[in-house]
C-alpha cells in the first residue's frame, strides 16, 4: 500500500512538489489522503472523488487507490468527437510570436495546441505576415501589441497615414507631441486632402483611436523643447555601463556606426587667382553628394569596411571593376533607408564582426552590440537581432555630446579625404574645372577606402571616452585635446599640400580651408520632408526608379577594357621608370618585382583557365557538327 502511495505522490511532485513531503510524513493515517486532496484542489474532479470516500470513513488505501487509477489511468475518448472548439482571438503579440516560431521550423501543429487554434487560423496568420510586420516596425510602443487583435484599417485611410507619418518624423527628431497638436495637424492635413467637416470630427474619439490603432503611448504634455542636454547623456552613461557590466562585454564586442554627407567633388568656392593662370576662375560648389556609413569597435582593432550609399547602382565609372573597397549600394537620392541599412546590418555588419571574432580565438556565439543614434532612417532595434548580435539606441538629444563616432572620428576622416582630393587636383594635367568632371564616383569610393584606413586606431579609441571611460583607461589625454589636434594636425596637412606648389589654391587663406573642410559637417543623410512632401508620397507613391539610368557620372567617357597584354607592358614601363629614378629606394623596386611576378602568375593562370574552356566547348561542339554532316549526305 505504501509503494502504491508512494508512486501517487512522485507523480503529484512534478506539478505540487511540497505534497510529497508532507503525506510522507503523514504515512499511513488518514491524513495523507487529506493532504492529497489539498494538493489536487486544482483538479476538481479527483477532489470529489476523493473527498467522497474519506467523508464516508473509507479506508485510506480506497482514497490512495481512487487517486491511482485517476492519475494513472489512460484519459477516455470523447464522446462527441465533433464537439465545436472554443473561439479565440489572438492579440497582435500572439500573431507575430506565431510567425517567428514558424519561420524558425517550429511544427504548426504544437502551435496550434498552444494557442487553441485551427489550421485556417494559422493560414490567415501566414498570409498577414507583412501587414503585421509593417505595423509592429511602425508603432511607438509595443504596449498596444499586447492587447490589439486586429488591424482594421481607418475610414479615412490617406488622413491616418499622412498624419502618423507626420509623427513619426517629429518623433523621431526628440520634439513633444502633444493630443491638441496631432489634432490641429489632422485638421490641417484634412483640409489639404479635401476631407470635409462632415466625415471626421477629430473628437476625443478619434484621438484615441488614431493613438491606439499606431500604439501610441500618452503623449507627452509638458510641451518643453527635448535639446541635447548632459543630464540625460549622464544618466544614459549610468545604464550604458550596467548593460556592459551585466552582458561581461568587452571593447571588442561594442560597436558604433554613423552616417555622414559627402559632398564627394566640392571645391572650396572662392575666386582668387593662383600662379600659372592668367586669369581668375572661381571654384564650382558642387553638390554631388554620397552618404557614408563609418563603423568600427571601441577597442579601434577593427574599423567595418565603409557602407556608401550613391544615386545609381550601376555607375559608369564601375563598368569592368571587379572588386570595390566599400560595400556600395544606391538610393535615388544617395539616402539611407530602412532597408539598406537592414540589408547592411544582417549581410555586411554581422558577418564581418564574426570573421573579427574568429580571428580573435572567440567562440562564434560571442555577444556583439550595435550602438545607433535615433536617425529616422533606423529600423526598430527588435528588427535588428542576429543570434547574439544586437542593436541599442542612444537616448534623443545626446549623440552630439556621447556618441563615439561624432567625437571626431568623421571629422578626422573627412579631412583625410579632402586631402586625397586635394592631391588628386594637383597632380592631375588639367585644370579644376575638368578634374571635377573627370573626378568619377570609382575615385571617390577609393578615397574613402584609403581615408578610413588612415583614421589612427587610437582616434577610434578616445572617440568612446565621454561615455565609456573604462574602455581605453590607459589613455592620458582628454578628448577635446585628441579632437583639436586631429583637426589642426589635418588641417596642416592640407595646407602644406596647397601650397607645395604654384596651383589654383595656393593663395587660399587657411579660413577659408578651413571652412572647405567643414562644408558637409551637416549634410543630412535622410530625407526631410515637409507636410506638402509626406502628402504627395501617400496620395502619389512613385514608382521604384531606375537607378541603373540615373548616373552620375554621365560625362565620364566609356573605357574599354584593359587586356593583360596591355596592363603588362604599362606595368613594365613604370618598373623601368622607378629604376631609372632616385625618388624610389632599392626596396621599393623589389616591390614593383614582386607585384610583377604576381601579376605573370595571375596572367598564366587565367591562360590556362581559358584553354579549358575553349577545349571543353570543342569536345561539346565539334562531334554533332560532324554527326549532322554524315546524317545530310546519307
Amino acid at each position: 500500500m505504501e509503494n502504491l502511495l508512494e508512486r501517487v505522490l512522485t507523480g503529484l511532485a512534478q506539478n505540487v512538489p511540497e505534497s510529497r513531503e508532507k503525506a510522507i510524513q503523514a504515512l499511513p493515517v488518514r491524513g495523507a489522503a487529506l493532504c492529497l486532496v489539498r494538493a489536487l484542489a486544482d483538479r476538481e474532479s479527483i477532489e470529489r472523488l476523493i473527498v467522497y470516500r474519506v467523508d464516508r470513513q473509507s479506508s485510506v488505501e480506497l482514497a490512495v487507490e481512487c487517486i491511482a487509477m485517476t492519475m494513472f489511468s489512460k484519459p477516455k475518448p470523447s464522446s462527441s468527437k465533433g464537439e465545436k472548439r472554443k473561439h479565440v482571438t489572438l492579440t497582435l503579440n500572439q500573431k507575430l510570436e506565431i510567425i517567428k516560431r514558424l519561420e524558425k521550423g517550429e511544427n504548426r501543429n504544437v502551435l496550434m495546441n498552444e494557442f487553441n487554434i485551427g489550421s485556417s487560423t494559422i493560414y490567415d496568420i501566414k498570409k498577414q505576415k507583412d501587414e503585421l510586420m509593417k505595423f509592429a516596425s511602425q508603432s511607438v510602443t509595443t504596449e498596444k501589441l499586447a492587447s490589439r487583435k486586429t488591424l482594421k484599417k481607418p475610414k479615412l485611410e490617406q488622413l491616418d497615414s499622412v498624419l502618423f507619418k507626420w509623427f513619426s518624423a517629429v518623433r523621431s527628431e526628440g520634439k513633444p507631441v502633444t493630443g491638441p497638436m496631432i489634432v490641429e495637424k489632422a485638421k490641417k492635413f484634412g483640409q489639404d486632402l479635401g476631407v470635409a467637416e462632415s466625415e471626421c470630427n477629430y473628437s476625443d474619439g478619434w484621438l484615441r483611436n488614431f493613438k491606439f490603432r499606431h500604439g501610441i503611448r500618452r503623449l507627452d504634455v509638458t510641451g518643453e523643447t527635448l535639446s541635447a542636454n548632459q543630464n540625460s547623456a549622464e544618466k544614459y552613461k549610468d545604464e550604458f555601463e550596467k548593460i556592459v557590466a551585466d552582458n561581461d562585454l568587452t571593447p571588442e564586442q561594442i560597436y558604433n556606426a554613423d552616417e555622414t554627407g559627402l559632398l564627394w567633388r566640392c571645391l572650396p568656392t572662392s575666386t582668387l587667382a593662383g600662379g600659372g593662370e592668367k586669369a581668375a576662375k572661381g571654384f564650382k560648389k558642387n553638390k554631388d553628394r554620397l552618404t557614408v556609413l563609418l563603423c568600427a569597435n571601441a577597442s579601434g582593432n577593427h574599423r567595418v569596411t565603409p557602407f556608401v550609399i550613391g544615386k545609381s547602382a550601376k555607375p559608369r565609372a564601375f563598368k569592368n571593376v571587379t572588386h570595390l573597397p566599400v560595400q556600395y549600394d544606391a538610393q535615388s537620392n544617395a539616402w539611407i533607408t530602412a532597408a539598406l541599412f537592414k540589408d547592411w546590418f544582417f549581410h555586411h555588419f554581422v558577418p564581418e564582426v564574426k570573421e573579427s571574432f574568429k580571428s580573435l580565438g572567440l567562440p562564434e556565439d560571442t555577444k556583439a552590440i550595435l550602438l545607433l543614434d535615433n536617425c529616422k532612417a533606423h529600423p526598430p532595434v527588435d528588427e535588428l537581432v542576429s543570434g547574439n548580435i544586437v542593436a541599442t539606441l542612444l537616448p534623443p538629444n545626446v549623440t552630439s555630446l556621447i556618441q563615439p563616432m561624432d567625437q571626431g572620428v568623421i571629422q578626422n576622416f573627412k579631412c583625410f579625404y579632402r586631402r586625397s582630393f586635394i592631391q588628386g587636383l594637383l597632380n592631375a594635367d588639367c585644370d579644376v574645372t575638368d578634374f571635377q568632371k573627370k573626378f568619377t564616383v570609382k575615385d571617390a569610393v577609393y578615397a574613402i577606402a584609403q581615408s578610413w584606413n588612415q583614421v589612427k586606431n587610437t582616434t577610434l579609441q578616445k572617440c568612446w571616452r565621454k561615455l565609456w571611460p573604462a574602455a581605453n583607461p590607459a589613455s592620458d589625454l582628454t578628448l577635446q585635446t585628441d579632437e583639436e589636434e586631429n583637426h589642426q594636425d589635418a588641417l596642416t596637412k592640407v595646407l602644406d599640400v596647397v601650397r607645395s606648389t604654384d596651383n589654383p589654391l595656393k593663395n587660399l587663406p587657411e579660413d577659408e580651408v578651413e571652412e572647405w573642410l567643414l562644408i558637409d559637417e551637416n549634410e543630412p543623410v535622410e530625407q526631410e520632408l515637409t507636410d506638402e512632401d509626406i502628402i504627395n508620397i501617400v496620395v502619389n507613391p512613385q514608382p521604384t526608379q531606375n537607378l541603373e539610368e540615373n548616373d552620375s557620372d554621365a560625362e565620364t567617357e566609356e573605357k574599354e577594357k584593359i587586356s593583360w597584354a596591355e596592363a603588362a607592358e604599362s606595368l613594365n614601363k613604370f618598373i623601368s621608370f622607378a629604376e631609372a629614378s632616385t625618388s624610389y629606394s632599392a626596396s621599393e623596386i623589389i616591390d614593383f618585382h614582386i607585384i610583377r611576378n604576381k601579376f605573370y602568375t595571375k596572367r598564366q593562370k587565367s591562360r590556362k583557365q581559358k584553354d579549358i574552356l575553349l577545349f571543353n566547348n570543342k569536345q561539346i561542339t565539334v562531334p554533332n557538327q560532324d554527326f549532322l554532316k554524315e546524317s545530310l549526305l546519307g
